[in-house]
């Protein structure tokens, strides 16, 4: 039997997902998902919202929807301060705000971060020298 006709099927269905996921709906729906629930309870699922809000909230501030990405960093940040990801939605967090032109949350975070040495313990995050240029 040919089931080459399935291929078809899948493809439109992921594009058609994917770009119902961008919308307003998609993207209300991803962040319900990732903040439903208490944080805590269960591991697994916390490493799963964690990075659900991190990987969406860097497509928002990839595609200029800076209000969008702040609502998801700010839960991420909020929901899990001691996650896998939380120097790296810290940095992203900071780069919102000053997009924003919300220069003293942008700076309180810089300096949090330059504080803790963010750097060494997440690569992504600039060093000391770069954030302190961002600070400044």
């Amino acid at each position: 039997m040919n089931l080459s006709w399935m291929k078809w099927v899948v493809i439109l269905l992921v594009v058609f997902g994917g770009g119902w996921l961008v919308t307003s709906g998609g993207t209300n729906y991803m962040y319900n998902r990732a903040t439903s629930g208490t944080p805590g309870v269960d591991a697994n699922k916390d490493k799963l919202n964690e990075a659900t809000l991190t990987h969406v909230g860097g497509f928002m501030l990839s595609t200029f929807r800076y209000t969008q990405a702040k609502r998801f960093y700010e839960a991420a940040v909020q929901r899990f301060p001691a996650g896998e990801n939380r120097y790296w939605n810290r940095y992203q967090l900071a780069r919102v705000h000053e997009e924003l032109d919300e220069i003293t949350e942008s700076v309180t975070l810089l300096v949090s971060l330059w504080d803790d040495d963010a750097n060494n313990v997440d690569h992504r995050v600039p060093n000391r020298d770069t954030l302190k240029l961002r600070i400044q």
